[in-house]
């Protein structure tokens, strides 16, 4: 009796399937082929135009977020074999490594003379419309930075840190002005202040002179106008330049905080270190990202609701002359309230 033999055919796809499948990676490779493109067109801009393009500044804001995608879009294309994708993503995958790379690598121990007098510096952005002080005071006495850089300072916040640190920081400068939406800035301090300017031009600015270990220093609290309104980048802009071109004129070490409104990426932070050095990006590793850290607080019927995010963008700074060495940096972890993570550092006077 011979043997009978049963072939079993694979089952076969259903073309409706096999249709709909290449019409879905095909509009996956054109949607990541778009993407790649547009990206890499207004990459070209950043470096050939900058922000006198509106929209250019608009994408400067965020270009660490959107070459993010490029991450997990550019391993896809190459997978699925879609390499005009894969090409038009290759600019993006490269910026996205330029930014979030070297932020994390490892840095070399930081020290200064041991006979170099040290400092540290606290800036922060309290946030106009808060109201209750008591979490604030708590970061800036968890922070116990020998100077504290206030933004966003109202008069209500103004009278009660006043008498709150009267004994911890007996060197005060703090300036409000009603009827603003954006009020003043203030300096706290343990060194002495020798002399204190506070002025406004969209928001406002202040430089003081501190006697710091026999040294005159000079500190500028800066906050100019944030750009993402109608004419915000070209007012910043202006803001900006007219701030710098009074920075520049100084003689002396130097030190420069406050909330700046601007990224990493945008033509004012390349301009401002061409001149002086970032303190948290030489002396600390991570992204550095201070906003948002909430939003304003909404009533909902009697209980208060506080909506908080991970901070996504690099608004807050300090940066320093030659005459300074930074030693350490971080990004405090409780905002007390404000919609700004503030930041300490630690540096050291090795130049007179």
């Amino acid at each position: 009796m011979s043997e009978i033999t049963t072939t079993v055919n694979p089952p076969v796809a259903r073309p409706g399937l096999v249709v709909w499948r290449r019409a879905l990676l095909n509009l996956g490779a054109v949607v990541a082929g778009a993407y790649g493109l547009n990206v890499s067109f207004f990459l070209f801009l950043h470096y050939a135009i900058g922000e006198q393009w509106t929209i250019v500044g608009w994408f400067n804001s965020f270009m660490h977020l959107l070459v993010v995608p490029a991450v997990v879009l550019f391993p896809l294309a190459l997978l699925l074999r879609r390499r005009v994708a894969a090409v038009l993503l290759v600019l993006p995958l490269l910026t996205f490594l330029s930014i979030y790379v070297p932020p994390f690598l490892p840095r070399p121990a930081l020290a200064a003379p041991e006979t170099a007098p040290q400092l540290t510096l606290l800036t922060y952005n309290l946030k106009s419309q808060a109201v209750d002080f008591d979490p604030l005071t708590r970061v800036i006495r968890e922070a116990d930075a020998d100077i504290v850089a206030l933004q966003e300072l109202s008069t209500a916040a103004a009278a009660y840190l006043d008498t709150e640190f009267a004994d911890e920081y007996p060197y005060r400068a703090l300036h409000t002005l009603d009827g603003e939406p954006i009020p003043g800035q203030g300096i706290l301090s343990r060194y002495p202040i020798t002399s204190d300017e506070y002025w406004r031009i969209y928001l406002g600015h202040q430089r003081v002179m501190l006697d710091f270990a026999g040294q005159a220093v000079t500190l500028y609290n800066v906050h100019p106008v944030q750009p993402l309104s109608p004419g915000g980048f070209a007012r910043r802009a202006e803001e900006f330049t007219a701030v710098f071109d009074q920075i520049r004129t100084e003689a002396g070490p130097l030190l420069i905080a406050g909330d700046f409104n601007m990224s990493d990426q945008s033509d004012l932070y390349r301009e401002i270190t061409a001149l002086y050095s970032d303190t948290y990006r030489e002396s600390a590793t991570g992204m550095g990202f201070t906003f948002p850290a909430g939003i304003p607080q909404f009533q909902a019927l009697t209980d208060t609701v506080v909506l908080r995010f991970f901070p996504l963008a690099r608004l807050d700074y300090v940066f320093h002359d030659a005459a300074f060495q930074p030693l350490a940096a971080r990004v405090w972890p409780e905002s007390g309230g404000s919609d700004h993570h503030p930041v300490l550092v630690s540096l050291a006077l090795v130049t007179e």
